[in-house]
């Protein structure tokens, strides 16, 4: 039997993926990529008729894993088995979708009817992508996401990868998002999760960001059951900072978003002592309803130079998930807080941690339990009212090169409300001389709208303010008293104090 034509198991947990915009197929572009080295697809152009196949080194080195959670099977012209991405690319700009496709790699294993656009562009205005220009596009997308459920055994989900910034990123996004969101609740319960590329501070080259941001962010909270933010500005810093790199490319940039993308995958495509899927894993890092905004951190970061004198250790690559210089979106998830000033304390409210590589179950238990016990050093940040919050899953794999052990941490963290303070701000002073409102009103969203989607980002931004300011016990010990004593400040209403009295 030719090596090609070997079946490989089959997960039966499917993943439609769905890039759009600029910047969401930049970054979807390095996720195939990613894909393609990880489960030995073919990407080489020495011989078309092996591009997309299983590479052929004379043995199957190191496990396939379930290549079907993200691969379509077909079949080439001399009948070995070929590879194509569950994929489909949407932009209002067909120059950009050309370049995608041209790419020398990746571009022409995806299907040329997945690439769905036109050339009227949006103007970087969600108005304009979401009335105007999106409508045809979505109808396209839909029928195409029709025919991949069909195929599916059993879908487990959608993933957008998209920016909260541009017009097609935001709008075309948020169309979608609705349009699925109806279909798919009538056909599955399929997760739907959002790759977000979010505002940067400081950095923009999009005058309308701040209106563009605020609509996506309320189709995000609407339509979508878990959203994993990045940011260029903190991913620019880990170049710089940990990869060693003094101008890094977007290339680098993207690449560190498709490694987050594929370690939080990874425990559907790769069997393990601890496995989990995408139910699970939106079950564990959303405890509140509404609360589905996530941050990461990522595990080994360093340069090559550095690498030969760090070793992979699960207690070392605990150490660089949590530190605040591996977060890959600007907020604080370890900020002490400071009371005069105003600023509460983050909190980790749920965490997912996903091991790839060879790990022991029992190391990586201690692990987690050594970080979140009483006295350690991270111990403040975990409320005594959400005990043992940090899931974990293990998986197997082949890695990126010169990576053997990775993990990638996802949190739920209060530190979440920088992001969306930031972008209220900016929505305040672009509004307060109501500049580019009528840039909106010509293409449909009235004023209203743009204070109704204000208005519920600030909605969110209070809610993760609110966590923070929650206070862990009721009670606190007296030395030498006969019986502990209210905490005053952590009684919010009579609801509360009449339980504390009743424990007292």
């Amino acid at each position: 039997m030719d090596l090609h034509e070997t079946k490989f198991a089959k997960s039966g947990r499917e993943i439609i993926h769905i890039q759009v915009g600029k910047a969401g197929n930049a970054i979807g572009n390095q996720f195939w990529q990613l894909m393609c080295e990880e489960h030995g697809v073919n990407t080489d152009n020495k011989d078309e008729n092996m591009k997309g196949c299983l590479v052929h080194d004379g043995c199957l080195s190191g496990p396939r894993g379930y290549i079907d959670v993200f691969f379509n099977e077909g079949k080439s012209t001399d009948k070995k088995v070929r590879y194509v991405p569950r994929a489909i690319l949407l932009d209002t700009n067909m120059g950009d979708l050309a370049s995608i496709a041209e790419d020398v790699r990746v571009g022409d294993i995806y299907r040329p009817e997945d690439i769905i656009g036109n050339d009227e562009s949006s103007g970087n205005c969600y108005a304009k992508a979401f009335h105007t220009e999106g409508p045809d596009l979505a109808d396209r997308c839909l029928e195409m996401v029709r025919k991949e459920v069909e195929k599916c055994n059993c879908l487990q989900g959608v993933q957008f990868c998209h920016s909260a910034s541009g017009g097609t990123g935001t709008g075309l996004t948020g169309l979608l998002l609705k349009t699925l969101r109806d279909y798919l609740d009538k056909q599955s319960r399929a997760v739907m999760q959002s790759f977000v590329l979010a505002p940067a501070p400081g950095i923009s080259d999009v005058v309308l960001e701040p209106y563009n941001a605020c609509l996506c962010y309320q189709d995000l909270l609407e339509y979508t059951d878990q959203v994993f933010l990045f940011d260029n500005k903190a991913l620019g810093e880990i170049c710089q900072r940990a990869l060693e790199k003094d101008m890094p490319k977007m290339l680098d940039l993207n690449s560190i978003i498709a490694r987050c993308m594929s370690g939080i995958t990874s425990c559907l495509r790769y069997t393990g002592p601890l496995n989990a899927d995408l139910r699970k894993l939106q079950t564990n890092l959303v405890p509140f309803k509404n609360a589905h905004f996530l941050i990461n951190g990522l595990a080994p970061l360093n340069s090559k130079a550095s690498g030969k004198y760090r070793r992979a250790t699960v207690l070392d690559l605990s150490q660089q998930m949590l530190s605040k210089d591996n977060v890959t979106v600007k907020c604080d998830p370890l900020n002490p807080g400071d009371e005069f000033h105003g600023m509460q304390k983050a909190r980790f409210l749920a965490s997912w941690t996903s091991w790839k590589g060879k790990f022991q179950t029992k190391e990586v238990d201690k692990a987690m339990h050594e970080i979140q016990k009483d006295g350690s050093r991270f111990d403040k940040f975990f409320p005594d009212w959400i005990p043992n919050c940090i899931a974990s899953s293990i998986s197997g794999g082949k890695q990126k090169q010169d990576i053997e052990r990775s993990v990638v941490f996802a949190t739920n963290n209060t530190a979440v409300h920088e992001v969306f303070d930031r972008s209220i701000k900016s929505w305040d002073s672009m509004y307060k001389s109501k500049a580019y409102v009528h840039v909106f009103e010509q293409d449909g969203i009235s004023v209203q709208d743009l204070m109704e989607s204000r208005n519920i980002v600030q909605y969110i931004s209070d809610a993760y303010t609110e966590f923070a300011r929650w206070e862990d016990k009721f009670f606190e010990e007296m030395s030498g008293g006969p019986k502990p004593v209210i905490r005053e400040r952590a009684i919010d209403n009579d609801e509360q104090r009449n339980i504390a009295q009743e424990l007292k």
